[in-house]
């Protein structure tokens, strides 16, 4: 799916007001571009399955994003940084979890599942999909050994 990068922004800010002022957005999951290459070449090396070789995100897990139980903790992350996530991903680190893949800019944290189930017109299918974001907490987070960093 060829989506320019006005066209990919557009589309989270229009979801992003959708979701404050309905409570919900019907726009469909789409592509925020390709699954870059340290992702493919971690996955692969360690036998992990990637759905795709697109990065979808859903009004759902943007609604997730932004619920309120999050907003009461002061751990939503902006608008711009959702929108700027397609984008400025490339300059974030990378970590992996054992089971999730987590972009983070120190400020934010940005979850990205490689085999994610979810229904995109009737169909279910499998993506590699954008989950959920926070602010961090804990500066100190991914220095454990629960993450690996993804070079």
């Amino acid at each position: 799916m060829e989506t320019s990068d006005k066209s990919i922004e557009s589309r989270i800010a229009t979801i992003l007001s959708d979701i404050r002022q309905k409570g919900y957005s019907s726009m469909q999951p789409f592509s925020i571009g390709k699954v870059e290459e340290r992702m493919m070449q971690f996955a692969q090396a360690n036998a992990i399955t990637l759905a795709s070789d697109e990065l979808y995100m859903s009004a759902k897990q943007l609604q997730h994003c932004l619920r309120a139980s999050k907003a009461t903790k002061g751990l939503v992350v902006t608008d711009a940084d959702l929108i700027g996530l397609p984008q400025n991903r490339f300059q974030m680190d990378l970590y992996y979890d054992g089971e999730c893949f987590i972009y983070t800019d120190g400020q934010s944290k940005f979850i990205i599942h490689p085999n994610y189930q979810m229904k995109v017109s009737r169909e279910v299918v499998k993506l590699v999909n954008f989950i959920t974001a926070t602010r961090r907490t804990d500066k100190k987070e991914f220095n454990g050994k629960r993450y690996i960093k993804v070079q």
